[in-house]
């Protein structure tokens, strides 16, 4: 895939998982070179790759469209979520136990701090934004390729699901994070993952109330 298929992939997947295009939006070719400022052929590209990735169906003679969230997955997904930044945000603290910190306390920090100013401005899709950036640094800052990989791919569906169905759920996501945050900067290994995996808990029962409705 060439460089401009890869930018209109990332930027249509963005605009997907943001809700920017609803399930069910056509997708025209004509449409997307005009939103992305592009030529047809990284269009078709970027239109293959998320259809793969499940974000877009193809259909013969119909056309593209955004596919429906996978709402149903979202059990096994958040189930596979849980174990994953149990493991990251573990892993996070026990550098720090060890000496070993290079700036992730800092880093986390930063990102919570900027969280926390976006939900005083109103600023939900920053909020939103900085939410994927603290868990993909977590992951990234365990040094868990592996663990780093998996989160992304179930992270983006749970975000999908968010995004299409409910509030940002500011003021308590950002409280638990910090106290992450600080479980991290202590080296407290079962503390970190313990309270990682009540705030994925707390994520997964604050949707199910709206997608009943």
């Amino acid at each position: 895939m060439g460089a401009s298929a890869e930018r209109v992939t990332a930027a249509l997947r963005r605009d997907v998982l943001a809700g920017d295009l609803p399930p069910g939006a056509r997708l025209t070719e004509a449409s997307l070179v005009e939103r992305y400022g592009t030529s047809r052929v990284p269009v078709r590209e970027a239109l293959r790759a998320l259809a793969g990735e499940g974000f877009v169906e193809l259909r013969p003679n119909a056309g593209a469209r955004v596919a429906d969230v996978p709402v149903d997955d979202l059990a096994d997904l958040y189930a596979v979520r849980v174990v994953v930044e149990e493991i990251t945000a573990g892993r996070c603290a026990r550098r720090v136990a060890d000496g070993d910190a290079d700036g992730v306390v800092e880093e986390l920090t930063a990102i919570v701090d900027a969280g926390f100013a976006a939900l005083a401005d109103g600023r939900a899709a920053d909020g939103a934004e900085l939410n994927t950036r603290f868990h993909d640094a977590v992951a990234r800052l365990s040094r868990s390729a592996s663990m780093a990989m998996v989160l992304r791919r179930v992270a983006e569906r749970i975000q999908w699901a968010y995004a299409t169905t409910v509030p940002q759920q500011g003021q308590r996501a950002w409280t638990e994070h910090r106290r992450i945050v600080t479980a991290i900067a202590s080296g407290d290994q079962a503390g970190a993952a313990d309270l990682m995996r009540r705030h994925v808990e707390n994520s997964r029962r604050a949707f199910r109330p709206a997608h009943r409705c």
